[in-house]
């Protein structure tokens, strides 16, 4: 059996390899302007491009984002996240790449690292590359957390104000028991359409709970008794009525008996008096009668 003519041919052979010489030379030059595409478009990156094994090595690092690195690419490549960071931070990145791995899927997630001075977050995507190996690409999101934590504590802010604003709303219009009989809510201060309606769910509920018989509502710590206000005091009035108790409006200045008359709502049965003691008196001296 003789050996093929190109194998003892040299002229023949050197033929061949100037043919592939050729080709392979006309497949560089259809490969060199994507590969010049891809090196822009990579170097264009800000950032940071992570090849690593299951083992957490770093394999491969981009140059795109060297400012964002935990340490220089040197001081990377070839060794394991447990080397070059804290225990807990290695194992966290582990964790996700082992099941990207696993998953053979994309695994996102979020973190902070020390950087300098200054915290850095990212948001990263895992990408598996092999059975063993992963590519990660880590996104600088520092101002978009930022203003997450800014919101958040806004939020947070917005929320304790709404509690401290809701304890002083109790505290503004409290029901103080004179008697078994009679409770007193003293209002004191501006009365808005959010403080009115507290006022009379407070005012109902409690004398509903106590069983009071009177109810004295004054006003002599409210600066202004405007149309509305009067209007609202009026309509406590009649539903404090409807669960069976008598409402005796105290704190009445000359101001305040000109507005509730000019209202058109029916004033009968609407007791009134000047100051809260003679209130008190009138309460008590009415359930006197009403037991005799």
């Amino acid at each position: 059996m003789t050996a093929p003519e190109s194998a003892c041919d040299p002229i023949a052979e050197l033929a061949h390899l100037r043919r592939r010489v050729t080709e392979l030379e006309a497949e560089l030059a259809v490969l060199r302007p994507s590969e010049a595409e891809l090196r822009a478009m990579f170097r264009a990156m800000t950032d940071v491009v992570l090849v690593m094994d299951r083992d957490g090595r770093y394999l491969r690092i981009g140059d795109t984002a060297p400012d964002l690195l935990y340490r220089p690419s040197l001081d990377l490549i070839g060794r394991r996240m447990h080397e070059v960071m804290p225990a807990a931070a290695a194992d966290f990145f582990l964790a996700h790449i082992r099941q990207a791995l696993e998953r053979q899927s994309v695994v996102s997630m979020d973190y902070s690292m020390p950087l300098e001075d200054r915290e850095v977050w990212f948001s990263a995507n895992i990408s598996p590359l092999s059975p063993d190996s992963v590519v990660l690409v880590c996104r600088d999101v520092t101002e978009r957390k930022r203003n997450e934590l800014l919101l958040q504590e806004s939020l947070r802010q917005q929320e304790l104000l709404r509690a401290h604003e809701a304890a002083l709303l109790r505290l503004s219009t409290p029901l103080i028991p004179i008697s078994d009989a009679i409770v007193v809510m003293p209002l004191v201060g501006r009365l808005d359409r959010v403080r009115v309606e507290h006022v009379m769910q407070t005012l109902l509920e409690g004398v509903q709970r106590a069983r009071a018989q009177v109810v004295i509502l004054d006003v002599t710590g409210v600066a202004v008794v405007d149309d509305a206000v009067a209007d609202a005091l009026v309509r406590a009035a009649r539903a404090v009525g409807l669960l069976g108790a008598r409402v005796v409006l105290t704190g009445i200045r000359p101001e305040v008996a000109a507005t509730l008359a000019s209202l058109a709502a029916d004033l009968a049965g609407l007791v009134t008096r000047g100051t809260l003691q003679d209130g008190i008196r009138h309460a008590q001296a009415t359930l006197v009668r009403s037991r005799a």
